[in-house]
Order: structure tokens, then C-alpha cells, then sequence
């Protein structure tokens, strides 16, 4: 498999998990004491925070420290609509891990506009994404990042994405990223 090929399966999306869940921390211990308000924007923040992390920690390529945002058995399940046909491929976190260590030139993916779910312990991300390997547009979709609170902080137990071109995705409204030429 090419680093270009390699880059391109790793920024998938993980859809559910199997196996237990680390126990919960309550909200009530995160920044906002005993106000319900304040609790839910500070877990907001920390999701957000926390994806955020891990792209930036894709993007340099470090697997020891992407491996700690995740559960040990997390799922990332791509769903690819490039000419006509649609493909679903389900890849393990060692499986993302092993992919990421293969590639040898430089990757970006950014998300924008995230809506970001909170329920106690439980939260989701969703947001449009573009990726770039290369110096070069790669494809954009939708993301799904699914996290739980731990003792060790929020962990995804799942991304899911889908990954298109345009004009069936958009790509991010400030263009390409810096030090990126172009865009599809």
C-alpha cells in the first residue's frame, strides 16, 4: 500500500465499540461545580477539545499519543462514495495506528461548524471535514465522533465518516490549509 493510500484509509470513522466502557466521572467534578449550565458548556468544550487533539495529533503523525484518545478497542468505520459506488470498510484502533506509522508525507484534516451533544458521560461530534496528504486534496465528507467520560479523561470509542469529493462535499470555507497549494 502506497503512504498516499495508507493516509487516505486512516481518516475514517469509527462507529461503535465493543467491550465495557472505563467508569464514568461525573460532570459534576469538571469545571462548573454544581451549576448544570456551566457543567454541560465545560464537557462541550472538553469534547471539542479533545477532537480537535487528535487531528492535530493525526496530522503529526505521533501514534503513541493518538493511541491515548482513544478506548483500547475503539472502531473507525469509513463509508467511501467516490464514483458511484459506496464501500464500507471497519478498521480496528491498532488497524488506524498501523496505517498512520506507514505514512511518510504530510497529512491535515480540519473540521468545521461541529455540533457537539452532551448526555452525562456520553457525547458526540458531528461535523463536515476535509483531508489533505501530500500537499494535496484528498477527499471531505461528514465525521461522527462518538467519546465517553473516563477517569483519564474523554476518550472516542468511535469515529464514522463518510469520504467524497466535491461536488458531494464541501471543502473547508477558509480553503486549503496553510502550506497547502490548491484545492480540488
Amino acid at each position: 500500500m502506497t503512504s498516499g493510500a495508507a493516509a487516505r484509509t486512516i481518516l475514517l470513522a469509527a462507529g461503535g465499540i465493543l467491550g465495557f466502557l472505563a467508569p464514568v466521572a461525573p460532570l459534576s467534578a469538571q469545571a462548573g461545580g454544581n451549576d448544570p449550565e456551566a457543567s454541560r458548556l465545560a464537557a462541550r468544550a472538553e469534547v471539542l477539545r479533545t477532537v480537535r487533539e487528535v487531528q492535530l495529533t493525526l496530522g503529526r503523525r505521533d501514534v503513541q499519543i493518538l493511541r491515548g484518545y482513544f478506548l483500547p478497542r475503539a472502531l473507525l468505520i469509513t463509508v467511501t462514495e467516490l464514483d458511484e459506488d459506496r464501500t464500507t470498510q471497519v478498521r480496528s484502533l491498532d488497524e488506524l495506528i498501523d496505517s498512520l506509522a506507514a505514512v511518510t508525507v504530510p497529512i491535515s484534516e480540519r473540521i468545521w461548524d461541529p455540533e457537539v451533544r452532551v448526555d452525562g458521560g456520553v457525547a458526540l461530534v458531528w461535523a463536515p471535514y476535509d483531508f489533505y496528504i501530500g500537499g494535496g486534496f484528498s477527499h471531505c465528507g461528514h465525521g461522527a465522533f462518538q467519546l465517553v467520560n473516563t477517569e483519564q479523561g474523554w476518550k472516542l470509542t468511535s469515529i464514522v465518516s463518510t469520504v467524497m469529493r466535491p461536488p458531494d462535499c464541501e471543502i473547508h470555507p477558509d480553503g486549503p490549509p496553510l502550506g497547502i497549494a490548491g484545492s480540488p
